[in-house]
């Protein structure tokens, strides 16, 4: 099996062994967004990050060093002894140089976590351009032609890799095609493989100046068969449970993308014993054909008892009546015409359960879903869909088009910590043919490695395996991380990116941390957690209206990380609430005088 093909079948969150998974939160979050008929992206320039200092002429280095006493006072708690702590914040001075503030171990080597999403987002942002749309759109094929309300000849489906796409997205392309008085295609819908993915005017000035074959990638992960390590899925990530984080699955065509990539199969026992059983799939592909066995069982009922004491206290309920012995499968390969979704044995009458299963040929199932929706709109499709590779034609006529653009997808990639955007975004930046690899994961660290230059970050202090920091083959270091700020800072992009991240007390997965203090509302930054590790980065102001930016890191700690999570946020309050004229004079208050009396850890 091929690197691109090893890749394309990694399922990124809750996809067990067996190829399916149920979860009651999955449906939940599935249902809600359901609901809301596409992605809906929350518009958070209510809180800009102001940057207003112009200087201080007071004491300065007395001011700091008391900021340094007391950070320092901060991580000095008994439970740092039971960590790893990696700390770096800097100060940018109005000409944006920086002004090293404070540091703990700058060049431990660490897991990012989700903190990584700051690498990945930041890359794609300046390999497409911060004016990049996805488009999903429909092109007339060569000798198709429009007359009157009929399109004759075929039409060529081609998306860009939108991640956010849903089946109910696809009405807007079809009402494209009813704001023309379309009512009838005489062709097939084709999804076209092809496609070209340009990189931005300052990345390809950029990559011409470098000749991206002369650019090292230390860090590949394609192993002696081939195979590309896969994303710890298995790991916990506090920000999936903050947020009913919804399963994806890359598919081998990373232009296409639909519902996730995800189709669901929800059972339904009938309503006496030996009914058959009731099945519903979501979304509904033509292409994906149910076999089904089941047979309904007894209704079921179940012996409830409480086991073990206090915070290990669980209930356990054991089926005493109905029978359950539901088998449910998916077979099919990514080029397949059909995909099988088998279902035996017997479940209880009544009951109700919803299993997932990766889309094995996404555009196959893209085409099948567009004929769908354009006929429910009215417009009938004479041909059938299918999948073709077709060279593109620069004369091609779009007719229709859906667009999303990427800074709102980046911001709810990094505000709701969704690995599957990540890994997406990962993918896309594979998919730029204008970068020189030997496979499509050297094609993104390639360009990841290169915006890493631009921005003065010292790459041999990072190891960048996937796209989202679920695998624990990743490693970065407190100062590779504080250079990446700077340099967005520094680069005309900060104003746009802090828009991306979670706003400490407002929404994402800062929403609930830091309310009624001076971070609150200032604060913007990417949390990280897996287990044994939490992580904190980011830009704050200070009381003086001078731009900070912080990297947090408590790692190989035992139980949650919420005391940690508590430390990083005095930190952030503390910036936030900092002023040099407050600081000059702290050690004259008898409060504040053991505090400055401590020595910093610099």
């Amino acid at each position: 099996m091929g690197a691109l093909a090893s890749l394309a079948l990694l399922v990124v969150l809750s996809i067990g062994a067996n190829n399916f998974f149920t979860a009651n939160n999955f449906f939940a979050s599935s249902k809600k967004l359901a609901s809301n008929d596409s992605l809906h992206f929350v518009d958070t320039s209510a809180h800009p990050m102001r940057v207003s200092f112009n200087g201080w002429s007071g004491d300065t280095a007395g001011a700091l060093n008391n900021l340094r006493a007391q950070l320092s006072d901060i991580l000095d708690g008994r439970e740092m002894r039971h960590s790893i702590v990696s700390t770096k914040i800097v100060f940018f001075e109005p000409n944006d140089s920086l002004h090293n503030i404070y540091s703990f171990h700058p060049d431990e080597s660490v897991l990012p976590a989700s903190t990584e999403k700051l690498f990945t987002s930041s890359s794609t942002l300046w390999a497409l351009g911060s004016k990049y749309a996805f488009t999903t759109k429909l092109d007339l094929a060569p000798g198709a032609k429009i007359e009157g309300d009929r399109i004759v000849g075929n039409v060529y489906l081609r998306p860009s890799g939108d991640p956010t796409l849903r089946s109910a997205d696809l009405d807007l392309v079809a009402s494209g095609l009813q704001r023309r008085g379309i009512t009838k295609i005489q062709g097939d819908i084709i999804s076209d493989l092809g496609g070209e993915n340009p990189l931005s005017p300052e990345a390809k000035e950029y990559m011409a100046a470098h000749n991206s074959s002369e650019i090292a990638v230390h860090d590949s992960v394609v192993g002696e068969n081939g195979t590309i390590a896969s994303v710890d899925s298995t790991a916990a990530d506090d920000e999936e449970n903050e947020d009913e984080a919804e399963a994806g699955a890359l598919s081998t065509f990373p232009n296409f993308s639909l519902d996730r990539n995800i189709v669901t199969v929800t059972v339904i026992g009938g309503h006496s014993k030996g009914s058959p059983l009731g099945i519903r799939v979501n979304p509904s592909i033509a292409s994906i054909v149910v076999v089904n066995h089941g047979r309904s069982s007894a209704p079921a009922s179940y012996r409830v008892r409480r086991v073990g004491r206090g915070r290990h206290r669980r209930t356990i309920r054991r089926l005493v009546r109905g029978t359950m012995t539901l088998h449910v499968s998916s077979s099919g390969e990514p080029m397949d015409a059909r995909q099988t979704i088998v279902i035996s044995g017997q479940f209880p009458a009544r009951a109700q359960r919803t299993y997932g299963f990766p889309i094995k040929n996404v555009p196959l199932a893209m085409a099948s879903v567009m004929k769908s929706r354009l006929q429910q709109n009215g417009i009938a499709v004479t041909g059938q869909p299918r999948v073709e590779r077709v060279s593109i034609d620069t004369n091609s006529r779009t007719i229709a088009e859906k667009q999303t653009s990427l800074i709102d997808l980046l911001a709810y990639m990094n505000k709701h910590s969704d690995n599957y955007l990540a890994e997406s975004m990962f993918r896309k930046l594979s998919t730029i043919s204008q970068i020189a690899a030997s496979a499509p994961d050297e094609r993104a660290r390639k360009l990841m490695r290169s915006w890493l230059e631009v921005c003065n970050v010292d790459g041999t202090d990072c190891t960048l395996i996937d796209g989202s920091g679920l695998s624990r083959s990743n490693q970065v270091s407190a100062n590779s991380v504080i250079n990446l700020l700077a340099g967005i800072k520094q680069r005309g992009m900060f104003s746009l990116f802090t828009h991306t991240l979670s706003v400490a007390g407002y929404d994402g997965t800062l929403r609930n941390r830091m309310k009624g203090t001076a971070a609150q509302f200032n604060a913007h930054g990417k949390t990280g957690t897996l287990n044994g590790v939490t992580a904190l980065a980011g830009y704050v102001t200070t009381g003086d209206g001078q731009l900070a930016a912080y990297f947090i890191t408590m790692q190989h700690f035992r139980g949650g990380p919420w005391v940690y999570k508590r430390d990083q946020d005095k930190i952030v309050e503390a910036l936030a609430s900092f002023k040099y004229a407050d600081y000059q004079s702290a050690m004259n208050e008898p409060s504040l005088r053991t505090m400055g009396s401590k020595s910093a850890k610099q």
